[in-house]
């Protein structure tokens, strides 16, 4: 109770309730499948729906993509039980490639995240690779869905035959909540384990001081080029095909990078994508050249 009488309630975190909202979408889905009566683009519409959603509410996209993965699975493994008659060699095995691909395919815009990959035992300086850590995080997911139906079998045997009330969807629920929970709160923003990374937009005078620290990384990303500010480490004008260039990137995710492009909309979308691969701190130009120029800055 407070001074005035009233009773206080309880404080939940926004993240405990966003996860809450989104992991309570696959359950409602479990239960409602049998209303379904084929795979077809509203399937995949509904799904996109709720994977877009999810990435509102806060939940990590590679925690989407786990459970579109399992729900693609889910569907293909259920469809390819409605045709009967066998036309083709693995039959099953293909409607089920063909269902998951058609469904993750039209999705990954929405989940799609990639992040740097670096191994320091490869050459003499190491190498980075880019890595789609929204596939992996699907075909974990397909993967999940596939092998629970052996799973729930094993655990029948072992308890001689003994079933319990909707003993499939209870393990294939509890390994990708347990997955996903992994996800959302260890492995978010990829390689590092910060939780979430920081955002500062800046004027011209804040982010010219910013940059006079030698660590930060000073990054172009307009298209096309347009001129640059002095003493920039990269100019990327491919942001749409980054995983072309992740090597050009810093490696260590702790890296301070400073981003700006010509107006400053490009490198908003761009500090997003870069906090979502793992980079701690980003700062972008508010305005970008713009605003550089407007200020009494020269573009070189």
């Amino acid at each position: 109770m407070n001074k005035t009488g009233k009773m206080k309630t309880k404080e939940i975190r926004p993240s405990v309730v966003r996860l809450k909202k989104f992991f309570i979408l696959p359950i409602l889905a479990i239960f409602l499948i049998r209303f379904i009566s084929a795979h077809c683009p509203l399937c995949t519409i509904g799904a996109g729906a709720a994977a877009a959603g999810a990435v509102w509410l806060g939940v990590s996209k590679v925690v989407v993509a786990l459970f579109i993965g399992g729900f693609a699975m889910s569907m293909g493994m259920w469809f390819s039980k409605i045709v009967k008659k066998k036309y083709i060699p693995c039959q099953k095995t293909v409607i089920v490639l063909i269902v998951f691909l058609t469904t993750i395919i039209p999705l990954m815009p929405i989940f799609t995240a990639i992040g740097p990959l670096y191994l320091s035992f490869i050459g003499e300086y190491g190498v980075t690779y880019a890595i789609n850590y929204s596939i992996a995080s699907s075909l974990f997911g397909g993967l999940i869905v596939f092998s629970s139906p052996s799973l729930s079998k094993m655990i029948t045997n072992f308890r001689k035959g003994k079933i319990i009330p909707f003993q499939g969807v209870i393990i294939t629920l509890s390994l990708m909540i347990i997955l996903g929970i992994l996800i959302q709160f260890s492995l978010t923003n990829l390689r590092s384990g910060v939780i979430t990374g920081s955002i500062e937009r800046l004027t011209p005078d804040e982010f010219e001081k910013v940059i006079q620290n030698e660590s930060v990384f000073l990054l172009n990303i307009h298209t096309p080029y347009q001129g640059q500010i002095n003493g920039t480490d990269e100019i990327i004008e491919d942001w749409e095909n980054i995983e072309k260039y992740m090597d050009k990137l810093p490696k260590d995710t702790s890296t301070p990078i400073a981003v700006y492009c010509r107006s400053g909309r490009m490198s908003e979308s761009v500090a997003e994508d870069l906090k979502e691969m793992g980079y701690q701190k980003i700062y972008d130009l508010d305005g970008g050249m713009n605003s550089w120029e407007e200020s009494g800055r020269k573009i070189i």
